[in-house]
């Protein structure tokens, strides 16, 4: 089967980001047999990225990135075109004539657009030929205004998304709707674009994890670190590390003088960058591989307010056998085992709480590592979720609709 994968992110291994999540899912579908292509924007820092993503695939065509909108021109312009670009950080006119294009050169089967933002390539595009449309939803983009609302209150740019919101909402399902299938990250995304479209077509298809990448030993020497892993182009990265720092932060390192907090990503943005003045913070930025970072931390924090769909980092953590500690929001997705595979904590006064506990009970910190990593390797293993993905990709294709 042809398959055309259109992604706003170069697909890539390193780190813990939806770019990882697209990488695998192409690298999982060329395993099992299909011709993979792919239509992507592309940094000048991606650079070192194709030499990995390349040898799986049978063709490639890259686009410069837009230049970034501020965030309220961004919401400006969902209100003067009532919605009519979903998402204008990387609405690309010339992107609708290259994906039909491709589509017309190649006689895909079918066309996968990772992140919601690309669907709009898909949507009343006068360039594409007939084919199939997948839509993979990593936010719900309604969900996300609806919560930044409600973690930032009445600010000035939080009352220009109020204005947008319905736009937002309008064109978002009518984007998915025109789509021949949706996937979600989570089950209760997909609950959450029913409750919205009861009549869209939906299935889960988590992030992969492959454990065996992750091996560790759990009983080897760990660092006095707390750690955290984003892509700092997205708002609710920023926030949960801001958030954290500002708020949770001092504490912790007032009951433990020698403990450092590590942020590591990729596109630091300057407020970022500041809070390596704080003491005890580190903003190190992208490594090239964070693997045995993971594994030598003590714990991994999640403090996401905002936003919706999965966190594949929380996965990655665990796998490397990390105990983690998250808000609700971060560990959607994940089996509701608190205290067992990791703990869920809202306030700063309980995330501190939860930290805390784990940094002075090194055996409760193995023990919750450990069962959160057997439950990785049971629910989440690759197999499983490429097979469940390959058999979905073929349904949508044999599809009478």
């Amino acid at each position: 089967m042809k398959i055309l994968f259109l992604s706003k992110l170069l697909p890539h291994p390193r780190g813990v980001s939806g770019s990882t999540i697209v990488f695998n899912r192409i690298r999982g579908l060329a395993e099992r047999g299909h011709e993979i292509s792919l239509l992507s924007f592309s940094t000048g820092e991606d650079d070192e990225f194709r030499k990995s993503v390349r040898p799986l695939l049978a063709g490639v065509e890259l686009v410069p990135e837009p230049a970034p909108r501020s965030p309220a021109r961004r919401v400006a312009s969902h209100m003067l075109t009532r919605g009519q670009h979903l998402f204008c950080e990387v609405t690309c006119p010339e992107l609708y004539a290259r994906v039909g294009a491709m589509v017309e050169r190649h006689r895909f089967h079918v066309v996968i657009a990772e992140f919601s933002a690309m669907g709009q390539y898909l949507y009343h595009n006068p360039f594409l030929p007939a084919v199939r449309r997948i839509v993979s939803c990593h936010e719900c983009r309604t969900a996300a205004y609806l919560r930044a609302i409600q973690v930032h209150g009445w600010t000035p740019r939080n009352l220009m998304r109020l204005a947008a919101f319905r736009n937002i909402r309008r064109l978002e399902f009518r984007l998915y709707r025109n789509a021949d299938h949706v996937l979600a990250l989570t089950h209760q995304e997909r609950f959450r674009l029913l409750t919205h479209a009861p009549d869209l077509r939906v299935s889960v298809i988590p992030h992969p994890v492959m454990i065996d990448n992750m091996a560790t030993d759990l009983n080897m020497e760990k660092d006095d670190v707390i750690l955290f892993v984003g892509y700092f182009q997205l708002e609710p990265n920023r926030d949960a590390v801001l958030w954290f720092a500002r708020s949770i932060w001092p504490a912790l390192r007032r009951r433990f003088p020698g403990l450092e907090f590590h942020v590591i990503g990729r596109r630091v943005t300057p407020e970022i960058a500041e809070l390596s003045k704080i003491q005890g913070v580190r903003v190190l930025g992208e490594l090239d591989d964070i693997r045995m970072r993971l594994s030598r931390a003590k714990v991994f924090v999640c403090p996401i307010r905002m936003g919706s769909g999965f966190r594949p980092k929380i996965f990655e953590a665990m796998a490397a056998g990390v105990p983690v500690v998250a808000t609700a929001m971060a560990a959607e997705g994940l089996p509701v085992w608190n205290g067992n595979t990791h703990f869920v904590a809202d306030s700063p006064e309980r995330i501190t709480q939860a930290v805390s506990q784990l940094l002075t009970d090194p055996e409760l910190g193995r023990t919750v590592a450990r069962n959160a990593r057997n439950m990785v390797a049971e629910k989440f293993c690759w197999k499983t979720v490429m097979d469940a993905l390959d058999r979905v990709v073929r349904e949508v294709v044999q599809s009478d609709r």
